[in-house]
């Protein structure tokens, strides 16, 4: 039997040397599936804290959305156990371990000054009867959510040495009205759907939203005024740009990953190129010049390589090439069309989506083309979206009959998609990188 125990109050303030686990905690991750670890998260009673989860317990409400966030992934599997702790008690690992968890995550609620918020999270080796890792995270009241995505943030990087994606944020272009056409608004949210904000006037019309590195600008297609433009605006000082490009109508615009400049594909003359512009100096590059169209250019993470769409060969593929244009060749040759293509994070895969007998999927391939795999069952699944981690795919899906659109999230089996519940239609999501 495991007699250890530990003092709650000590062991949220303990640290680890160890940057990532190792040993039996460490999630073994091949092609999207794992074996789930099997990990308690029980409520830890801190009180009502004003300001904080809507006069709740917070530590309650804050131990739920770890929770769900650590089952969203399918890595996971939770272990529950009778009871809730308080902040005092010390930690008994025995019943978890007779319960079969194989981890624990411990947090702890407090205020901190008038505005702010401190939680104490806590990943222990039940087993071991041991700290992993821990973390005081400090936010402010009003963004008292954040403090449970921190958490589940540094469970996930230090059982699958990636980085997590729950304190992240989503672009999404808002529906106005029950059929296209009426209008849309650019929100932004929680990547699991809260704290929505709008960014533009509502029945303004845009379309493909991106976020910049440190996820502090973001660049969309405007179509209010004389024509098509891309915008490009700074979350932080709330100034707007529109950048000046060559005569055609421009789509798909994307930041480099440096963001010192943003490709997009300009149409003209009946033909689609991939350009770049260089967002300090406004000097715009033409990268491709064949027929047909050449649109949807992603960045490889190291900013080397562009992968994009292109129907040069009679139908839509996808293509690479280097940063500077050259060794253009297609890599898509499964049946059917492939479009849209966004590469991983982690720069081990290529998300697209598949065109085959009326239908829209979602599937990965490898960046030379081989092992391709789709993902989603939808009728109609478009427009993927990485999540930071890599482990994790948003993507606009229409569901059959229904005329709009909603934004769902799929871990790289499939098995694990989810509508994100706004209230309202949104479609062409964009996914943050890690939040200041």
């Amino acid at each position: 039997m495991i007699k250890a125990v530990m003092p709650v109050t000590l062991a949220l303030l303990a640290t680890t040397s160890q940057a990532f686990a190792q040993g039996p905690l460490h999630v073994d991750i091949t092609d999207g599936t794992a074996s789930p670890l099997l990990i308690a998260i029980p409520e830890v009673a801190s009180g009502v804290i004003p300001g904080v989860a809507n006069g709740e317990d917070a530590g309650e409400a804050l131990a739920r959305i770890v929770r769900a966030d650590m089952s969203s992934t399918g890595l996971y599997r939770l272990v529950s156990i009778d009871g809730r702790y308080s902040g005092s008690e010390e930690v008994a690992f025995a019943p978890f371990a007779r319960a079969g968890a194989q981890a624990l995550v411990l947090g702890r609620a407090r205020p901190s000054g008038n505005d702010a918020l401190a939680y104490d999270c806590v990943l222990y080796d039940v087993f071991g009867a041991r700290i992993e890792t821990s973390q005081r995270i400090l936010v402010s009241k009003a963004q008292w959510r954040r403090a449970a995505h921190k958490c589940a943030d540094m469970v996930f990087a230090f059982t699958t040495g990636d980085q997590g994606h729950f304190d992240t944020r989503l672009l999404v272009i808002g529906q106005a009205g029950s059929a296209p056409g009426q209008g849309t608004s650019l929100l932004s949210m929680d990547f699991d759907g809260e704290n929505r904000t709008s960014l533009t006037e509502e029945r303004e019309l845009v379309a493909m939203p991106r976020f910049g590195p440190g996820s502090r600008r973001i660049i969309y297609t405007s179509f209010t005024g004389p024509g098509p433009k891309l915008v490009l605006d700074d979350l932080d000082s709330g100034e707007s740009r529109t950048l000046d490009l060559p005569k055609g109508v421009p789509s798909a615009p994307r930041f480099s990953p440096d963001g010192a400049s943003v490709i997009f594909s300009l149409a003209r003359d009946g033909e689609a190129d991939i350009h770049v512009i260089d967002l300090s100096s406004g000097a715009v590059r033409q990268l491709t010049s064949n027929a047909g169209a050449d649109t949807s250019p992603s960045y490889s993470p190291d900013g080397t390589s562009i992968a994009f769409e292109s129907d040069r060969s009679g139908e839509p593929q996808v293509y690479v090439m280097a940063s500077d244009g050259s060794g253009q060749k297609r890599i898509s040759f499964g049946a059917g069309a492939h479009g849209s293509p966004t590469w991983s994070p982690r720069g081990d895969l290529i998300a697209f989506t598949k065109i085959e007998n009326r239908t829209l999927r979602i599937g990965v391939m490898k960046p030379d083309g081989s092992r391709e795999r789709i993902i989603t069952e939808g009728g109609r699944d478009e427009d993927p979206a990485w999540a930071i981690s890599g482990r994790a795919i948003a993507f606009q899906r229409t569901a059959g009959g229904e005329a709009l659109p909603a934004v769902w999230i799929t871990d790289l089996t499939g098995k694990l998609a989810r509508q994100v519940k706004v209230g309202s239609s949104v479609g062409e999501p964009a996914w943050s990188g890690k939040r200041p």
